[in-house]
């Protein structure tokens, strides 16, 4: 792909101390990393149905419409904006690099079950064969970006385990805009590997199975009175004894409702705890639901 070779030549003359930047170009990221502290730490909570969180959980938005606070972890808010400015940091490298960036931060609108949904796109960028497509960007661990993005990883991947809503995300800013969905642009946070990963050419059947679902979630967000049902369910923990699964009476949660900030909502009674079937020294911290065996 030429843009990504693009980028990669260019972040590998910045290195050599071969290249240099307009006065204009670091203020403009000066300005993005402005405008995302302010983002971050002023902004306000306020329910609005929008193209970046439909494809989420239809659990978490009805929380969040009923005015619930969510309860993130305090190192949330360094996750999202390292994220912002390592986003910030790959369009100004992209730039710089010549690739043809059309747009970025495009807000759009798309009317869906008869309600005006907005969002704002990262860049419509124009490939080598002189295509516009719609692309979203994404910082990523070390793990995702090696099984989730890249090597086994990519669009289909994303599309097994997307709880985030990346996938649904980008066909509708694609509808929005008239445009085909290009895939994600995404920077290994610790390594600072960038990836271009490709949505699929012919993806017409996928966005309209998207647009059908979204016309359905936007329908039960508006719904005055929505009947609220848990619709995950904790799972038995087990471990392998010479082949045989074994239980051990525990049950942990899905790791979707893990990494849920309404989590104490549908599991009040949920425990933080070493797994139990772990090995290592230091095991990692699972959330359970039920807690009978602490050791093994």
């Amino acid at each position: 792909m030429l843009n990504l070779l693009k980028i990669q030549d260019y972040m590998q003359k910045a290195t050599r101390g071969e290249v240099t930047i307009s006065p204009s170009a670091i203020k403009d990221f000066a300005k993005e990393c402005e405008e995302s502290v302010d983002r971050q730490l002023n902004k306000e909570r306020k329910f609005s149905i929008r193209m970046s969180g439909l494809g989420r959980p239809l659990c978490q938005q009805l929380l969040d419409r009923r005015g619930m606070k969510e309860d993130m972890d305090y190192n949330a808010l360094f996750r999202f904006m390292f994220g912002d400015l390592v986003e910030s940091v790959i369009v100004l490298i992209m730039e710089q690099a010549n690739v043809e960036i059309v747009e970025k931060q495009k807000a759009v609108k798309l009317d869906i079950g008869g309600h005006t949904v907005t969002g704002t796109l990262d860049l419509i960028v124009r490939d080598e064969l002189g295509v516009d497509k719609v692309w979203d960007v994404k910082s990523a661990s070390e793990w995702a970006f090696k099984f989730k993005y890249t090597g086994y990883g990519g669009y289909d991947k994303i599309k097994e385990d997307d709880p985030f809503g990346y996938v649904m995300q980008g066909h509708l800013y694609g509808e929005a805009t008239g445009l085909p969905f290009g895939g994600w642009i995404v920077v290994n946070k610790s390594s600072g590997e960038i990836a271009m990963v490709e949505a699929p050419d012919w993806q017409e059947e996928d966005r309209k199975e998207y647009m059908k679902d979204a016309e359905v979630r936007v329908k039960r967000l508006l719904d005055p009175n929505p009947d609220f049902v848990k619709p995950f369910k904790s799972e038995f923990e087990t471990y392998k004894v010479k082949g045989e699964i074994i239980r051990t009476g525990n049950k942990t949660l899905p790791k979707i409702c893990s990494m849920c900030g309404y989590r104490s909502h549908c599991w009040s009674k949920a425990q933080l705890h070493d797994r139990v079937t772990s090995k290592a020294k230091s095991p990692p911290k699972v959330w359970y639901d039920v807690l009978k065996k602490k050791e093994l």
